[in-house]
């Protein structure tokens, strides 16, 4: 995977004011999350993936946006594109500069990113909301300061109320040690939060049936496991394992455990969040 980021120009060439409602919102997206693909942007966005193309080459144009070439996936032709925010849209927006990360991130937060949109595009978020509330690893910190930095963590629409789900995005290489003090970690801080829980999110079933063996000297009621496949094929549906294992009570996402939530606002994807987020105002306000 390349991780060479362009720009097409080094100054922005249109006032942000001057920019539709929607391609602020991309801006607003690409600064928490940090970083998103064409396909992750249409979900949440454009819901178009020809007009998706059209207003991301034209931000690139413009200066806001820069990307990366990524290899070719099946079912989409050509080559398609990493975005993230340009300097000069940092610093003309006025978004705190982060230090970049290294190439090993880029697969880490895109997937963290197609967790959420696995979510969001299994139903019309402006009739049937599935996801309440996406905070980005740019800023869980403000929702679970005493606790381990999620990878994200989303309020989605369960059976009997909202759940806040913290996801941890699982690439398959980190080891027993790291993963038991993170659900120790896990198991402190959502200690005495109802309705919170735990997601790893991993690439294959192997992996899932890994982490439940490594995990058993964890107890925990809160710490579940999927693949990525699963959610994006049931979405609320996807069925979860507990962690550790093995667990004699079959779940899906949307049977977990609800609590209070104040931090649900407008459902993610949806007209009135796209609105919000463009307009540079908060969700809780929307």
């Amino acid at each position: 995977m390349t991780h060479s980021f362009r720009a097409a120009v080094t100054a922005l060439r249109l006032d942000p004011g001057q920019l539709p409602i929607r391609d602020r919102a991309v801006l607003r997206i690409l600064n928490r999350a940090r970083l998103a693909n064409a396909e992750q942007l249409c979900i949440l966005v454009y819901h178009s993936r020809r007009y998706t193309q059209i207003r991301l080459r034209r931000l690139w144009d413009l200066g806001y946006l820069e990307r990366s070439g990524l290899p070719p996936r099946a079912g989409i032709g050509g080559s398609p594109y990493v975005y993230r925010l340009a300097p000069a849209a940092i610093a003309r927006i006025g978004y705190a500069p982060r230090p970049w990360r290294g190439p090993g991130y880029i697969a880490h937060t895109l997937d963290a990113v197609e967790a959420v949109c696995a979510l969001v595009r299994s139903t019309d978020p402006d009739t049937q909301p599935t996801v309440m509330r996406w905070l980005p690893e740019s800023i869980v910190v403000d929702v679970l300061p005493a606790g381990p930095a999620a990878d994200a963590v989303v309020i989605i629409a369960a059976d009997n109320g909202p759940a806040t789900v913290c996801l941890e995005i699982d690439e398959g290489n980190q080891h027993l040690a790291p993963i038991s003090d993170k659900l120790r970690a896990y198991r402190d801080a959502l200690d005495g939060r109802p309705g919170w829980h735990v997601l790893f999110v991993v690439p294959t079933a192997d992996r899932a049936a890994w982490l439940r063996r490594a995990a058993r000297g964890v107890r925990d009621g809160s710490a579940w496991v999927t693949t990525l496949d699963e959610l994006r094929g049931r979405g609320l549906g996807a069925r979860l394992a507990g962690v550790p294992g093995p667990s004699a009570i079959p779940m899906v996402l949307g049977g977990l455990a609800a609590g209070p939530s104040p931090l649900a606002g407008p459902a993610v994807g949806s007209r009135r969040w796209l609105e919000v987020l463009g307009s540079g105002g908060a969700e809780a306000d929307g």
